[in-house]
């Protein structure tokens, strides 16, 4: 392999720089939200789940992801965005989560992925408190990235995981 290409590679793999972090974007009603990429198990395709009666109206079901159960919810439900009809452009992103002291996998449906970006964490502001809007209360920060107003979704409000009691 010629050096100049063997440059170009290790490039596109460098490692954030100190202060920043890489998130992966993805959007909900035509809005971008953001989450560290350090969360990210892996992203799959939607697929048929399996429903458990009585749940929430944004608990999708379960899912068998290779013989572990993970529960799916629809994320667009969840912040109480209108329902979304599920296309090809439609994912899943498994996230590790930790609830109660115990390491877990959470399903979240999301309309599309947009990107992986880098910024620097001094570039995310407060989010902004707007009445009555659930979307905000799951919100824990915005950044403005190449023109693009990026949400940064606080993943355990957004999920209702219960951390551990202090």
């Amino acid at each position: 392999m010629p050096k100049q290409d063997k440059t170009i590679q290790e490039e596109e793999f460098t490692s954030p720089a100190e202060g920043e972090d890489e998130y992966l974007t993805f959007s909900l009603n035509r809005e971008e939200y953001a989450v560290s990429i350090m969360k990210v198990k892996e992203i799959r395709a939607w697929e048929p789940v399996t429903r458990v009666p009585h749940a929430q109206p944004w608990e999708c079901g379960l899912v068998n992801v290779r013989g572990a159960i993970v529960p799916i919810i629809d994320l667009r439900k969840r912040i109480g965005l209108k329902n979304f009809h599920y296309d090809k452009h439609t994912v899943v992103v498994m996230f590790n989560v930790r609830e109660l002291g115990r390491e877990k996998v959470q399903g979240v449906v999301v309309d599309e992925l947009t990107d992986v970006v880098r910024f620097p964490l001094s570039s995310i502001q407060q989010a902004p408190q707007i009445k009555k809007s659930r979307s905000t209360q799951f919100a824990q920060g915005v950044v403005e990235y190449s023109g693009r107003m990026i949400i940064m979704l606080d993943l355990i409000k957004a999920l209702g995981i219960r951390e551990e009691a202090e």
